[in-house]
C-alpha cells in the first residue's frame, strides 16, 4: 500500500503516521491466523533483550519502550541488557552465541550490517548467526555544526573540503557507526575529501562539535533534537526525504541535491539462528502489535522515531538487511577503510 504524496510537511508527516498503523495492522493478520498449541506454549518465563548502546541514550529509550509493550502483550517481563562496544556487534555476537530457544533476542542497526569489513576479531556472522524477526522503527538522522561555527549549509561544507582536502573534519561516535557510513557515503556523492575523527561515543563526539573543535557531524534526530531547539547546535540538513515536523526549517538533503543520502536509521528485532519458527511467529505478532497501538507511537514519535511502513514479516527484513549489507560493504571497500582487530 502506498500513501498520497503530500507537498506538506504536515500532511506527508501525518500521511506516513496513519500508513504506518495500517500497515502494522495488516500485518498482524496472518500470522494472528497461526495459532497452534505449540505456540501457546511461549513464553513461560522472562525474555532478554540485549542492546548494543549504552543506557540513557535514545536507542535504549526506544528499547525499554518496546519491552514494556512487549512485556504486557506476552505476559512475562522482557528485560533490557546493555552490552555496548564494537558498534554494537558485542552486543550481537552475545546473542548470536545464546541458546536459540526465544529468550534472548536482539536489538540490531545498521553497524551490525558491516561487521565482517569492519571487524575482523568478532567471532559470528551477523546473517548466518541471527534470525530476523522484524523491523522496530526508523529515525532521522541529521547534519549539524556548532552554534558559532561558519559552515552554514552543506554548500559550505563542500565548498571548504573542496578548496582543502582534509581540511573539513567530520566527527563520528565510532568507526563503523551509521555517523561514520553517512560521512563516508556524502564524501564519496559529493567528490570531496574529508578527516574523519572517530570518539568513543555520540557525547564526547557533540562535544567538540559544540565547541568548534570539530566542523560536523551526521547523527540520529532524537539525539540532538533539545540541542538544536536550545541553539547550541545548528541543523543543516536533515537525511531524509521526508521534512520532520519538529524542525521543519532544516532542508531535507534531496532538497540540497543528494537524493541517495536520504537514509534513515533503522532498528529491528532478532533472535539467535535456530530460534524455533513457532517462536519467531509469536514475537513478530507481539511486535506488529504493540507497534500499532497509538500509545507506543505516540512515544515513539515524541522521541522522532516512526514505525516501520513496509509489511513487517521476517522475510521483509532480512531482504533490508540483505540490501544494507552489501551497499555498505563496498562503500567501505571502494573507501578503503581498513578492518579494526
Amino acid at each position: 500500500m502506498k500513501g498520497k504524496q503530500n507537498t506538506s510537511g504536515g500532511d506527508m508527516y501525518l500521511c506516513r503516521r496513519e500508513l504506518a498503523a495500517i500497515t502494522l495492522v495488516g500485518s498482524i493478520l496472518p500470522f494472528g491466523a497461526m495459532g497452534s498449541d505449540t505456540e501457546a506454549t511461549y513464553p513461560q518465563r522472562p525474555i532478554t533483550l540485549v542492546i548494543g548502546f549504552t543506557p540513557g541514550g535514545t536507542t535504549d529509550s526506544l528499547a525499554r519502550l518496546l519491552a514494556k509493550h512487549m512485556s504486557n502483550d506476552l505476559g512475562y517481563k522482557i528485560i533490557v541488557d546493555n552490552r555496548p562496544g564494537a558498534g554494537s556487534n558485542i552486543g550481537a555476537e552475545a546473542v548470536a552465541r545464546a541458546v536459540p530457544d526465544g529468550y534472548t533476542l536482539y536489538f540490531s542497526s545498521r553497524p551490525n550490517t558491516i561487521h565482517k569489513t569492519m571487524y575482523g576479531n568478532l567471532k559470528y556472522d551477523f546473517a548466518r548467526d541471527l534470525t530476523p524477526i522484524g523491523m522496530v522503527a526508523t529515525v532521522p538522522t541529521i547534519a549539524v555544526t556548532g552554534k558559532d561555527s561558519p559552515i552554514q549549509s552543506i554548500q559550505d561544507i563542500v565548498g571548504l573540503a573542496k578548496a582543502y582536502p582534509g581540511g573539513v573534519a567530520c566527527a563520528s561516535p565510532g568507526i563503523g557507526s551509521t555517523s561514520h557510513l553517512l560521512c563516508e557515503l556524502f564524501q564519496q556523492e559529493a567528490r570531496i575529501d574529508m578527516m574523519h575523527v572517530p570518539y568513543r561515543g555520540d557525547l564526547p563526539a557533540l562535544a567538540d562539535v559544540m565547541e568548534g573543535r570539530v566542523d560536523m557531524q551526521f547523527v540520529t534526530l532524537p539525539s540532538v533534537l533539545s540541542h538544536l531547539k536550545a541553539g547550541s547546535l545548528r541543523g543543516i540538513a536533515i537525511m531524509s526525504r521526508l521534512p520532520m515536523p519538529s524542525v521543519r526549517h532544516i532542508p531535507t538533503i534531496e532538497e540540497l541535491g543528494f537524493p541517495d543520502l536520504a537514509l534513515d536509521a533503522w532498528f529491528g528485532l532478532m533472535a539467535p539462528t535456530g530460534t524455533p519458527e513457532h517462536v519467531v511467529r509469536r514475537l513478530n505478532q507481539s511486535l506488529n502489535l504493540v507497534l500499532s497501538d497509538p500509545e507506543l507511537q505516540s512515544s515513539m514519535m515524541q522521541l522522532s522515531y516512526m514505525p516501520p511502513l513496509q509489511p513487517n514479516t521476517p522475510d521483509e527484513f532480512a531482504e533490508l538487511i540483505s540490501g544494507e549489507t552489501e551497499r555498505w560493504t563496498a562503500i567501505l571497500r571502494e573507501r578503503n577503510i581498513k578492518p579494526l582487530h
